[in-house]
């Protein structure tokens, strides 16, 4: 609705229309709809258009919780309802977090008014709601203008955040692992990267698998990558360390978290002796435990857990519905009670395990 600004006054003049694929594919998106069936929609359409991380949001809290987090937001796609009559001052309190991404606003039957309150609170656009192909172009015009971030908005940000990559090698391994540590290092501001290097066809359908994935990393907030390499064949030759190296590359994280070598399973070890190469430059590097683990994996650092890391390690869990239902490991019982144990050594309740590969800097637990 106010994309004609971007137009030239002649054919000759006009920009040609960005390509989505392009702008998307590395931005990190928030979808907020008051409808949650809905916000999924809307995120898996941006997918489809080669977004790599979107996140969801259902409610004026879990927006401005997830804008208040500073998780490096690109771009966010919010719903006018969720601001009721103070669309204005709603988006003004994301821009005071993120002054440098845009916010597109949807609404069902946009109108001037609505059009006004979005246009003082510097929305990028005004979209109608149900309407996917005007929400990719406006999303794609919106990533693709020059961003002017306030000087006094870049003094206040503080500290860079801490990158975190969390490499797997099949759906649901991270999370089993060390889920609560990342829902609570989301929470601290971290940006986290969960790379899954197989889409686990051995374990069931690998598409399903594939949106199972993505839902559970947006509910810790993490940015997933998933790679296609063999379930069950993954080798730690120099094709698998370069699969690696490019998500180390783009994500440059400060600590990398990864299965550890004492594992009983052929590709939890390979993933971990490829990312050992993989991550020669990285200055931290821990080891999970996974169910698979044998007893000569000791640990000698602890993740101090609340019980909301908890609760949202378990939905992650639960977003894995084609497994949840059918591994012993995955009962909720049993994930409990394995981080009430690790409690025991860290002045928590609950803790999750590490084991040091290598630790150039401190690895902060709170």
């Amino acid at each position: 609705m106010f994309q004609a600004s971007d137009r030239g006054t002649g054919d000759d003049q006009r920009p040609s229309a960005p390509d989505p694929g392009a702008l998307l594919a590395g931005a990190r998106l928030l979808v907020a709809d008051r409808d949650a069936a809905a916000a999924a929609a809307t995120a898996e359409v941006l997918r489809t258009h080669g977004a790599a991380h979107v996140r969801t949001a259902a409610s004026p809290r879990e927006f401005r919780a997830a804008g208040q987090a500073g998780r490096g937001w690109d771009l966010a796609v919010c719903d006018s309802a969720l601001a009721g009559d103070g669309l204005t001052e709603f988006l003004e309190d994301w821009h005071a977090h993120h002054p440098a991404a845009p916010v597109i606003v949807t609404e069902d039957r946009p109108d001037a008014a609505r059009a006004v309150a979005a246009l003082r609170g510097r929305a990028a656009d005004l979209v109608a709601r149900h309407d996917p192909d005007a929400l990719v172009s406006s999303a794609a015009h919106a990533l693709a203008r020059p961003r002017q971030v306030p000087r006094a908005a870049t003094a206040a940000a503080g500290p860079e955040r801490v990158g975190m990559l969390v490499v797997g090698a099949h759906p649901d391994d991270v999370e089993i692992a060390v889920g609560g540590t990342l829902h609570r290092r989301a929470d601290d501001g971290w940006d986290i990267t969960v790379l899954t290097l197989s889409p686990g066809a051995n374990g069931g359908d690998p598409e399903q698998r594939r949106r199972e994935a993505h839902r559970a990393a947006e509910s810790m907030g993490a940015r997933l990558v998933l790679e296609d390499l063999p379930d069950g064949s993954i080798s730690d030759d120099s094709a698998t360390v370069r699969v690696i190296e490019r998500t180390v590359a783009e994500a440059a994280p400060d600590l990398v978290l990864v299965h550890s070598d004492h594992d009983t399973h052929q590709d939890h070890r390979a993933v971990h002796r490829a990312t050992r190469v993989a991550c020669r430059q990285v200055p931290r590097v821990f080891c999970y435990q996974s169910p698979s683990a044998t007893v000569d994996y000791r640990p000698n650092r602890f993740v101090p857990l609340r019980e909301q890391d908890v609760e949202a390690k378990l939905a992650s869990i639960r977003a894995h519905g084609s497994q949840s239902s059918s591994r012993w490991y995955l009962e909720e019982d049993l994930l409990r009670s394995t981080a009430r144990y690790w409690g025991r050594y860290s002045r928590s309740r609950y803790a999750e395990p590490l084991e040091v590969l290598r630790d150039a800097a401190p690895f902060h637990a709170h």
